[in-house]
């Protein structure tokens, strides 16, 4: 079995000069809502654009949690995997939805549209998101980067999802196209619709990439 503590996606995040941080750890830890707080200082503390901060290994582990579980299909369409541990994931579905909302929101999105080579593994961050809030922003950002798909000017049409990404606006245009990005957030938007009720903030025939 995989040592989550030695692989790249787990590692221990240092928060404070000296001061290494285990995520499981803090999710283990009896007050979510301190434990979330936590998290989010880290992210001010040690912001830089080109590297992850502590939101951003937040997303990774449970991705990697999920991926290193057991599968779960509640169609073949959308398969994706679960955490072995249901405590765990419990608390990360609190954690994520609850104590790290809003500021999750935007690694959240960051994380859908920069996993371009293994886009299904996006379903297993789908699974532990249950928030109208978080499913609206996702929704509403399909709807934006939908408009852009037309735009004749590359520069112009990959701008918004690179801004989602993060990427500079100099970077090349391979990985930031608003089709691709699209069509990756319309699969998550239609597995969030199989897993709960969504009807209140869209429907499939919202999700059409032709109008």
């Amino acid at each position: 079995m995989m040592d989550y503590h030695n692989t790249d996606l787990v590692d221990l995040y240092d928060f404070n000069a000296g001061e290494l941080l285990d995520i499981e750890s803090l999710l283990k830890e009896e007050n979510l809502e301190s434990a979330g707080q936590k998290i989010i200082e880290g992210t001010f503390k040690a912001f830089d654009i080109q590297n992850k901060d502590s939101l951003d290994k937040f997303v990774e582990f449970v991705t990697f949690k999920a991926k290193t579980g057991y599968s779960y299909i509640i169609n073949l369409a959308y398969p994706t995997m679960r955490m072995n541990d249901t405590a765990l994931e419990q608390r990360v579905i609190e954690m994520l939805n609850i104590h790290l909302y809003p500021d999750i929101i935007f690694k959240i999105l960051k994380y859908l549209t920069r996993n371009i080579h293994n886009s299904d593994t996006n379903l297993h961050l789908a699974f532990l998101i249950q928030s109208d809030e978080i499913i609206k922003s996702i929704y509403d950002t399909f709807l934006l980067i939908k408009k852009d798909i037309f735009i004749p000017d590359a520069n112009k049409r990959t701008l918004n999802v690179k801004r989602i990404q993060q990427f500079p606006p100099a970077t090349g245009n391979a990985s930031s196209s608003p089709l691709d990005a699209a069509a990756r957030l319309k699969y998550v938007l239609e597995f969030l619709a199989l897993k709960q009720n969504v009807s209140h903030l869209y429907r499939q025939e919202n999700l059409l990439l032709s109008e």
